[in-house]
């Protein structure tokens, strides 16, 4: 081992580097060997019910038309595709990747590890710029890569916006120390690319971090004394690296920023009158007995049906790791004179305090209340990365403490304190050993409160079965406390051995980086292998049933209802539209629908268009009629259902949200007969008699209806009402659109015999697709320009 340590200590800056980046290279890989070593695919529920869904509908119509999907139609009655978040756009990080063959990218999973490989690089780079050493350094990007709050993930989107935040930390530092304009540049690219990695409250709370670092140094700055127009002009600075960073991201921030007015995240749910309600918005809380799962994994359960915290459910621990952990500590305790101290100890109690929730429930009322865009977001514990992040920086301070102990030789006063806190966990040890079966009582009964505060009692049916999870849950967390232990121990007592000189500072490094590798890289197997599976791609699409062959024939324009399942996308899949589905972010006006127990109201099922329910189950209903009975699945046609487009006779106007739920589920309530909408229009009664209406030609976001109307009359087309994107059409002349009962949305058309055409279209989107390209272009070509000039100068002085 220390021939080893001696020939990487010969090395050069650059080789050391290298070496890092190809020893990161082979963790990584044998991390995610499932993907990069066997070929195996991601099978997340995710990717089957909504990525190849969404991305095989992306690639059709990109094939077809030659052009972006910007409407999908085949969910809730239609929703906004691209602004909703649903498939990326990105001109970001992962764009540079593409210069790598795509099969050689699809064969590396490169989502994983091209980016985990990125963030350790940025990690290197951000603690680096403290002066630390590079064995520090490493320790402490390993800390930050291989916490299971990255590699738990399988969203790639998650982790590659994760990844960001160091470097955005290093380019924010480097500008409040430096006022160069090129971290204003790398800066504002760096945001931008974030920002278009699509995963917004990842990148809000990069943004929150930036307000924080820019609000301590400019206390700092002031404490200081420092000039005023110096602390204005980094301020400045730092306000032009988010404008840049801003515009860089536009194809996601504009369309975004569009829909939400008319998105579950911006009117809000159940009511709520902006943003997510406060229960929606708290459901996945961090929980106070949930800080054991930082050394010990197995404390909440490990994820699926053991854990028995207060979220909803989760998949992994967020283990940050005991060596990690110890390090951190030992920085806590030993650096408070290093810059930026005080900022990482504020970062580790603001997030883990938002992180709580509705555990913590005056700070996140305050913030849900009054800090702008807080109440978009419903998942609080995702704020543990910064958390991850600060403990991470604070193991390779620690690391490095040790090192300088080592280095100068001298003994610190904790030297003692090790041997007794040594001495303290190994009774500790004991006492767990002998008193095992009182420790299982009261873990026992910690279950059982936690299981009848969140209701998950009600999903077993006999005492046996709780009593086998119980059993289950406990056996991991005894194992797991265990190995903390042992880890605990084994670290201290190597850092005491260095201190006293028992051992050498080459043995030391190599000892304490591997135990670290060793523990994060064990609890990361345990999180990265279920996600993957040995299944072709062909096996995770949906599969083509009889039911779906029979819609397929029918050549009216319908939506259908899965009675069995309401929230599945896969009719899309088809081609076959459904009054359900699954998003995180559908259309809010339909969301109130859903929230009020619609989908039972035959009003709504005509509205919707809907012309069949599919059910396993047989019954008898006085509106339907049982058309087919395939495989074991049965179709039931809704006898009065109504087509796409329809005439209506009369209009009463609503501008109250639930006085119009009320008229629409009323018994005495006819689609055809009347309309609710939101403003008075010229004529409120009409008169049908005569009058035809044919849709000639439909496309997901262009729909053209033959009319022959004998007097005015009021068309109604059942598709989400969207006004930045949806426009109408009469005889090639643009036309008022009205929303219409709620979510639909209509025209008035004279007379006459004419053609109505709804086209779906965002000018925006094309808008905020070329100022992307255009500053994600020029960024790169600023920083690839100032590096290739930079290294000629340094060549120039050697």
């Amino acid at each position: 081992m220390k021939n080893i340590y001696s020939q990487i200590k010969q090395l050069g800056g650059f080789h050391k580097y290298i070496f890092m980046v190809l020893f990161f290279i082979t963790c990584i890989v044998y991390l995610y060997q499932e993907p990069v070593l066997y070929g195996e695919k991601l099978t997340i529920s995710d990717v089957r019910s909504q990525g190849i869904i969404f991305g095989n509908y992306r690639d059709n119509f990109i094939e077809k038309y030659d052009d972006y999907p910007l409407w999908y139609p085949y969910i809730f009655c239609g929703m906004p595709f691209h602004a909703s978040g649903t498939y990326r756009l990105q001109y970001n990080l992962e764009t540079i990747y593409k210069i790598i063959p795509g099969d050689i990218l699809r064969r590396l999973a490169k989502g994983f590890t091209f980016n985990i490989l990125a963030g350790a690089i940025f990690m290197l780079l951000l603690l680096r710029s403290y002066g630390l050493g590079y064995y520090a350094s490493f320790a402490g990007a390993v800390a930050f890569v291989f916490t299971t709050k990255i590699l738990g993930t399988p969203h790639t989107n998650r982790i590659v916006t994760f990844i960001h935040l160091p470097l955005i930390l290093y380019a924010l530092r480097r500008l409040w120390d430096t006022r160069k304009w090129i971290f204003m540049v790398l800066l504002g690219g760096v945001v931008g690319s974030q920002i278009g990695s699509y995963h917004p409250q990842v990148a809000y709370y990069g943004l929150l971090m930036i307000g924080l670092y820019s609000l301590y140094r400019l206390i700092q700055g002031i404490i200081k004394k420092e000039t005023w127009d110096r602390l204005m002009t980094t301020m400045g600075m730092t306000g032009v690296s988010l404008g840049i960073g801003y515009y860089m991201a536009s194809i996601v921030l504009m369309p975004m920023s569009e829909y939400l007015p008319y998105s579950i995240r911006g009117v809000g749910t159940s009511g709520s009158g902006g943003g997510l309600s406060y229960d929606y918005a708290t459901s996945w809380s961090f929980d106070w007995w949930e800080i054991f799962t930082f050394i010990i994994p197995g404390f909440s359960g490990f994820g699926g049906n053991t854990y028995w915290g207060d979220m909803p459910f989760t998949s992994y621990p967020h283990y940050l790791g005991i060596p990690v952990v110890i390090l951190a500590i030992i920085a806590l305790c030993t650096k408070k004179d290093r810059g930026d101290y005080w900022f990482f100890v504020m970062v580790l109690i603001f997030s883990l305090s938002i992180a709580m929730g509705k555990n913590f429930s005056i700070l996140s009322s305050l913030l849900l209340n009054y800090l702008p865009y807080f109440n978009k977001f419903r998942e609080p514990s995702m704020i543990l990365i910064l958390f991850s992040l600060s403990t991470a920086v604070f193991c390779g301070w620690g690391f490095q403490s040790i090192c300088d102990v080592i280095r100068n030789q001298s003994k610190p006063q904790w030297e003692k304190i090790l041997i007794r806190i040594i001495i303290g966990f190994g009774v500790f040890t004991i006492f767990i050993l002998f008193f095992n079966e009182s420790l299982q009582n009261i873990m026992y009964k910690i279950y059982n409160s936690a299981d009848q505060s969140t209701g998950r009692l009600q999903r077993f049916q006999n005492p046996q079965q709780i009593n086998y999870l119980y059993q289950l849950r406990y056996e991991m967390f005894y194992r797991d406390l265990w190995i903390a232990l042992g880890l605990i121990i084994s670290t201290l007592s190597v850092i005491w051995l260095v201190i006293t000189k028992k051992i050498s500072s080459q043995l030391f490094i190599i000892i304490l980086i591997l135990m670290t590798l060793f523990d994060l890289g064990y609890i990361g197997r345990k999180v990265i292998s279920p996600m993957f599976s040995n299944i072709s791609r062909q096996e995770m699409e949906p599969h083509k049933t009889g039911i779906i062959d029979y819609l397929q024939k029918d050549n009216d324009i319908f939506r259908v209802y899965p009675l069995d399942n309401r929230t599945t996308n896969e009719y899309g899949w088809f081609g076959v539209a459904s009054i359900g589905g699954y998003h995180a972010a559908k259309m809010a006006n339909y969301q109130d629908f859903i929230d009020k127990n619609f989908f039972d109201n035959l009003n709504f099922l005509r509205l919707t268009n809907t012309k069949y329910a599919i059910s396993k189950k047989r019954f008898n209903h006085p509106e339907l009629i049982l058309e087919q009975s395939i495989q074991g699945e049965h179709i039931y046609r809704l006898k009065n259902w109504l087509p796409r487009v329809f005439l209506i006779d009369s209009v009463v106007v609503s501008q109250e949200k639930l006085e119009t739920l009320n008229l629409i589920k009323a018994d005495n309530f006819n689609p055809v007969e009347k309309a609710i909408l939101t403003k008075k229009i010229p004529k409120m009664q009409f008169n049908l008699e005569g009058s035809k209406v044919k849709i000639e030609h439909w496309e997901s976001e262009k729909t053209i209806i033959s009319v022959e109307m004998i007097n005015d009359a009021l068309l109604a087309l059942s598709e989400g009402y969207y006004p930045p994107g949806w426009r109408a059409y009469i005889d090639g002349e643009e036309t008022e659109i009205y929303q219409t009962n709620h979510f639909m949305q209509s025209v008035m058309v004279p007379a006459g015999d004419h053609k109505v055409e709804f086209r779906f279209t965002l000018p925006s989107f094309y808008r905020a697709l070329f100022i992307s390209r255009t500053i994600f272009i020029a960024v790169l070509v600023v920083l690839l320009g100032y590096g290739i000039w930079i290294n000629r100068q340094r060549l120039k002085l050697t």
